[in-house]
């Protein structure tokens, strides 16, 4: 664990940086945040929902998982690093919308919401969904909701305080998505972002915003750091969970078991081995501990092996719909179905 610590602050990390050529084709990634100042680290929080636009530059010279972020000591190279051609602020939120409306017209008003885990700085963050947007030709609008995050492995407490904090935040955005015209919204979270998502879907049904909530088509749950039994509650509250509703996990995650170490508890809902703890529950648990690579905390992300699985396989991406259930024999993974959870565990072909 101290291992994994040193590594993880000895990383450099991502920042802001701008193409030489802001003509260059990029994908724009809308931004909501309760950071007072966008890309200062660490940032200070403010309770009012910041509004911006960023148009990312992806690199052609690269492999499905990679991020190379700009330097400080050299020259920015559009060819591999992941850059900005434009961004731009929004004082006023009905410009906001007006831009948005506009972008989720020509995407069929479907938008993906991405929340950012622990440890995360602003630029990480945003170049995140942008990798993750090319790796899966994802469709529609792509919005990335920056919650404060110290950006600092030793910054554990302040984060959880932060995502909690957050939660009016994130409600507020997924209302001015809903106010510009989406109809469709998958919320993505990882780590941390995960528990902020459940809780700020949990804070929707109480405050009785069910027009905002029924937008909400699907919800993906990457590596979650979150306790199993909040977990449960916060399902319960919600009531029926938006479909679908999938939840990566991995045993071998070192992070989440680092987490669970700081929490006192065997494991976290991202690390669950018993799936029947959430058997009563509308979810899709997929493990993917077969695919690991670096600390195993974002392998959905990070491993070409299994970008190319999920991103490019009918048969997987039909089971993570729900069309499969019970049954067995997968190419690359077994399906086990306890009560209304199912369990996808993948594995490599040549396993």
């Amino acid at each position: 664990m101290i291992a994994l610590v040193l590594v993880s602050a000895c990383a450099p990390r991502g920042q802001i940086a701008y193409a030489p050529d802001p003509t260059v084709e990029a994908r724009p990634i809308f931004v909501g945040s309760t950071r007072a100042e966008l890309t200062t680290n660490p940032p200070t929080r403010t309770e009012t929902l910041r509004l911006a636009r960023y148009d990312v530059t992806i690199p052609p010279d690269r492999q499905p998982g990679d991020i190379v972020y700009a330097s400080a000591d050299r020259p920015v190279d559009p060819q591999t690093q992941f850059l900005v051609a434009r961004s731009e602020s929004y004082p006023d939120d009905r410009d906001f919308r007006a831009d948005l409306r506009q972008a989720l017209a020509r995407n069929n008003n479907e938008a993906i919401v991405f929340v950012h885990g622990f440890n995360t700085t602003f630029a990480e963050g945003l170049y995140r969904l942008a990798q993750l947007g090319a790796d899966f030709d994802l469709p529609g609008v792509l919005v990335h909701y920056a919650w404060p995050s110290r950006g600092h492995v030793m910054g554990y407490a302040y984060d959880r305080d932060s995502a909690l904090f957050a939660r009016d935040g994130f409600q507020d955005l997924l209302v001015e998505l809903r106010k510009a015209g989406a109809r469709r919204i998958l919320i993505v979270g990882h780590s941390m972002g995960a528990a902020l998502s459940m809780e700020t879907m949990r804070q929707i049904v109480i405050s009785g915003d069910t027009e905002t909530l029924s937008r909400v088509s699907g919800v993906v749950l990457i590596s979650p750091d979150l306790d199993v039994d909040v977990f449960r509650a916060q399902a319960h509250k919600i009531g029926d969970l938006p479909q679908p509703f999938i939840i990566f996990t991995s045993q071998r995650d070192k992070a989440l078991l680092l987490a669970a170490r700081l929490s006192g508890e065997p494991s976290r809902l991202g690390n669950l081995e018993d799936v029947s703890r959430v058997a009563d529950l509308r979810v899709t648990l997929v493990d993917v501990g077969a695919f690991n690579t670096r600390e195993g905390h974002f392998n959905v992300g990070n491993s070409p092996a299994l970008i190319a699985l999920l991103g490019k396989t009918g048969q997987i991406a039909a089971v993570l719909e729900g069309e499969q259930r019970g049954r067995t024999g997968l190419i690359s993974g077994v399906v086990i179905t306890v009560q209304n959870a199912t369990q996808v565990i993948l594995a490599p072909i040549e396993g």
